[in-house]
């Protein structure tokens, strides 16, 4: 028999003021090295660290390096939802009018490209579409299982390869 869960959770050791403020910006450099991401998701990963450290209380030996990683790991996370949210900001050219977008025939060339792949991708089963429209926008395997219920790993993979292979035999040869 298992203790109820408030009692399950270790209570602080005292130091954990002392060991923000030894530890923080360390931690966060040691992150943004890694990830390159903007600063707020970095800040965001390292503080859900800090949380989980609270929460777990793991060996103090090894802190930091704990940190760390829960830290990179969290950012990774966070930087796979952040490029699910298509942002019209991030797709305005930097000097640019959309105006002048619309002008380019590079961009002519690129929506008559992407014209093919959107026909190719409705000529696929629904499930099919589905799981590629989700693979695409970053879900994992895992999600994509959670959002199609009753769905094994093996399943959406096989259902992917597919989807993937009818694509490409769909695309022109030309190209």
């Amino acid at each position: 028999m298992q203790p109820p869960p408030d009692i399950a959770r270790p209570s602080p050791r005292g130091d954990e003021d002392a060991l923000y403020r030894a530890h923080h910006r360390e931690l966060h450099r040691a992150v943004a090295h890694v990830v390159r991401a903007p600063r707020e998701l970095i800040d965001d990963a390292c503080q859900t660290a800090w949380e989980l450290l609270l929460q777990t209380q793991p060996e103090r030996h090894a802190v930091f390096a704990w940190l760390r990683v829960v830290a990179i790991h969290e950012a990774y996370r966070l930087s796979a939802v952040d490029r699910r949210d298509a942002r019209l900001e991030r797709l305005r050219p930097k000097d640019r009018d959309w105006h002048d977008v619309m002008a380019d025939p590079r961009s002519l060339d690129d929506a008559i490209e992407a014209l093919e792949a959107l026909r190719a991708l409705a000529s696929l089963p629904e499930h099919r579409r589905t799981d590629l429209a989700l693979k695409v926008a970053g879900y994992s395997y895992k999600e994509i299982r959670a959002r199609t219920p009753g769905r094994t790993r093996t399943n959406v993979n096989k259902s992917l390869v597919k989807g993937r292979a009818r694509i490409r035999q769909m695309r022109p040869r030309n190209r």
